[in-house]
């Protein structure tokens, strides 16, 4: 996964069923794409997120508001944290 996949990511939005709320994941989702960069262009300065934060990461709920589908999101989350775990394996190796 690259950033720009992250970038690009589109999640089903909800309104009467129960979501996660759109700001949290978009403003996370923002941060794991400059960090996921960063890995790209080889900056050897520390990296803001990691995949053990990936995995703990959690959002507010919504209902009767605009939301992203939890299942998507959460499903989502997991290769986000996997590519972040390959990441750092590659960045421990070298």
């Amino acid at each position: 996964m690259r950033s720009e996949d992250v970038i690009n990511e589109q999640f089903r939005a909800t309104k009467y069923a129960v979501g996660y709320d759109q700001f949290e994941v978009d403003s996370f989702l923002d941060r794991a794409a400059e960090a996921l960069y960063r890995y790209e262009t080889g900056e050897a300065a520390a990296h803001s997120l990691t995949a053990s934060q990936v995995e703990d990461v959690k959002f507010e709920s919504t209902r009767f508001t605009a939301g992203y589908d939890p299942r998507e999101v959460d499903e989502f989350l997991d290769r986000l944290a996997a590519a972040f775990a390959q990441y750092e394996r590659d960045r421990a190796n070298n």
